[in-house]
């Protein structure tokens, strides 16, 4: 297996999109679609790291109101935000992010300076470090069995409620038994003004990457990069099999 002793700022995202305690969870909402970012770390006036508010924490927030499939609740992020926010110093190796990753079951880690973000490591900067030591272990030694599934015709009420029991970031949705598309977090949160009754195909994410279970987990990260995708779907003779998300790389870099 290859070494990912490297210090974490080789694979860092900096500068941190951050949020002010006391700002609104629908403030924080409005900067995941600008940013393009699933989390925010929620930061005192001194600029120091108080917790993170992430799209599950605003789903598990979520108001439900009449016509609607869900509402952001205009409550301030500390409110709901998960502290700690954990982190890692600047000379920290990547190993050891992946190991506290998967310990916590979290998909970033902050790298801190006297308590101040400097940079970010999230599962995707995992997935870069993969891709470039080119690593030949077939995908399907990393993928879950677990692939929850949810119809195209399904209502979107069904699914925002199946991410929330699943506890998973994303939904395999499926016409017949072909998956046609994704149905994650940032699906849910754009659709949440959208009927409950409307379908599933009306908001779901059609970018999907479909992989054969025998090819190396380099080349995967490398096409999951250039296709812009979280999850990545493993199909063998019979169809889907598997999935690999974002904590399955962390697996392999520990």
């Amino acid at each position: 297996m290859a070494n990912f002793e490297m210090p974490v700022t080789e694979y860092m995202t900096s500068p941190v999109e951050t949020i002010r305690i006391g700002e609104s969870l629908v403030s924080a909402n409005a900067l995941f679609s600008e940013q393009g970012v699933s989390a925010l770390a929620v930061v005192n006036d001194a600029t120091e790291i108080k917790g993170v508010v992430s799209r599950t924490d605003i789903l598990h927030g979520a108001m439900y109101a009449a016509g609607e499939t869900f509402r952001v609740p205009d409550r301030p992020v500390e409110e709901i935000m998960q502290t700690p926010a954990f982190q890692v110093s600047p000379e920290a190796p990547l190993s050891e992010a992946a190991q506290r990753m998967l310990k916590n079951h979290v998909h970033r880690i902050f790298v801190t300076i006297n308590g101040k973000p400097v940079g970010v490591v999230s599962t995707r900067d995992l997935m870069r470090a993969v891709r470039e030591k080119r690593l030949k272990m077939p995908i399907s030694e990393i993928a879950s069995g677990s692939v929850v599934k949810v119809k195209a015709d399904d209502p979107i009420a069904l699914a925002v409620d199946r991410l929330e029991v699943s506890n998973k970031h994303g939904l395999v949705v499926v016409e017949g038994d072909f998956p046609v598309g994704i149905f994650d977090q940032a699906c849910a949160l754009e659709a949440r003004r959208l009927a409950p009754s409307t379908a599933v195909e009306n908001a779901m994410n059609v970018r999907i990457l479909i992989l054969p279970q025998g090819i190396g987990i380099g080349r995967a990260a490398e096409q999951a990069i250039g296709m812009n995708v979280r999850r990545i779907l493993i199909e063998d003779d019979r169809g889907v099999m598997g999935i690999v998300g974002g904590l399955d790389f962390a697996r392999v870099i520990t």
